[in-house]
């Protein structure tokens, strides 16, 4: 094994080593031994767990056959997100979402609760915002001449295996192309978007997790507005925002098609209230589907839960309330924690367990972990 077999060996034993000892970091409440409580480390560890996806036999393979030679090497890139003169303007159908007060996180009695990160508190956002009424779909995101590597293709399917940073860059270059300031700073990048999970011998896969070292990547801080919501541009909704939007201002149930039974995480039973509005391991045939098949959420959102994660612009360790040195405490246009590595996703997937498919629901994945079951929902700050 060369030296850059062995450095991507050892990472990989190294990280399936922390996963095993620590529970991969995620919501663990050592006052409750009940396994339908402990959702984030449960879900991490489940079989519908995309974790096991990325982190499992892909990644290995992609890792091990992989070369350490010269048109291997990452590359800087710097231009990521500047506009070709190829981009049309996307067909979005973008909604307003009025700026308000409501209650962040579940109550204790909610099936498939995380035990700290769904801590309940008031939460006010103070900006209307934006925010597309579906997951982006292919065909959006190719409008601005990007690649992808979704592993379904369609252009109504949702676009996949886009990582965090290339998320930013879509923003980036929609917020150029409508000549607003963008939100991220992409100048310290590496590598094209849109690489294929590939091995050494031409075999694709779906996902590939962060240790593929060819996906585009950025270092540092890449938030140009630490607060988010004062960006004039397109961006990446926070916690809070994607929270609010998916409720919908539902409080009497645990979805707005109803509530949920309780079940083993590890279990794929129907649940009446997500079968018309959600794609999850009971309906959705291990497949994803195209986007605004099922009924939307009061305010006209769809697939806020199933179908695909959705990245979201906040830091998450797995477990932390969103106000994690005092939980419970109300806020005001909240950005969560200072945690520079783990990065929130939200609504669950095709693959997943029904109880899990709440608006509360919360999860975390390294920022250049790519996945065919992560994709996202771009929003806007409205300015007064």
């Amino acid at each position: 094994m060369n030296n850059f077999n062995m450095r991507y060996a050892f990472g990989l034993l190294c990280c399936f080593a922390l996963f095993a000892c620590s529970g991969s970091g995620n919501d663990v409440d050592p006052t409750n031994e009940s396994p339908t409580r402990d959702t984030d480390t449960n879900a991490d560890n489940s079989k519908n767990s995309d974790s096991i996806a990325d982190n499992s036999e892909n990644a290995d393979t992609i890792a091990d056959s992989a070369e350490d030679t010269d048109t291997n090497r990452p590359v800087p890139n710097r231009d990521a997100d500047k506009l070709s003169g190829l981009e049309s303007t996307p067909d979005i159908d973008w909604l307003t979402i009025e700026k308000g007060t409501f209650t962040f996180g579940s109550p204790p009695t909610s099936p498939c609760r995380g035990a700290y990160s769904e801590t309940e508190f008031p939460v006010t956002l103070t900006r209307s915002f934006l925010i597309a009424a579906t997951e982006l779909t292919q065909a959006q995101w190719e409008a601005l001449d990007l690649p992808h590597a979704s592993w379904t293709k369609g252009a109504d399917i949702p676009v996949s295996t886009v990582n965090f940073f290339e998320v930013a860059a879509w923003c980036n270059k929609l917020s150029r192309l409508e000549n607003l300031e963008p939100c991220y700073d992409l100048g310290n990048c590496e590598n094209e978007i849109g690489v294929e999970c590939i091995n050494n011998e031409g075999i694709k896969f779906p996902s590939c997790g962060s240790y593929y070292e060819f996906a585009f990547r950025c270092t540092g801080n890449i938030h140009r507005f630490p607060d988010r919501y004062s960006c004039p541009g397109y961006r990446l909704p926070t916690s809070a925002e994607w929270e609010y939007a998916a409720k919908a201002d539902v409080t009497e149930t645990h979805t707005y098609g109803g509530d949920l039974h309780n079940e083993p995480l590890t279990a794929c039973n129907e649940q009446p209230a997500l079968e018309d509005i959600a794609w999850y391991c009971h309906n959705s045939g291990g497949e994803v589907h195209p986007v605004a098949q099922k009924q939307p959420n009061p305010w006209g959102l769809y697939d806020t839960l199933g179908n695909v994660y959705e990245w979201v612009d906040t830091f998450h360790n797995g477990g932390s309330p969103l106000s994690y040195e005092a939980p419970g405490t109300p806020l005001t246009d909240p950005v969560g924690i200072a945690y520079e590595d783990g990065i929130e996703m939200r609504g669950c997937h095709y693959e997943k367990t029904g109880c899990q498919l709440r608006p509360t629901e919360r999860t975390r994945r390294t920022k250049t972990d790519r996945s065919t079951m992560i994709g996202f929902r771009p929003v806007r700050t409205i300015l007064e």
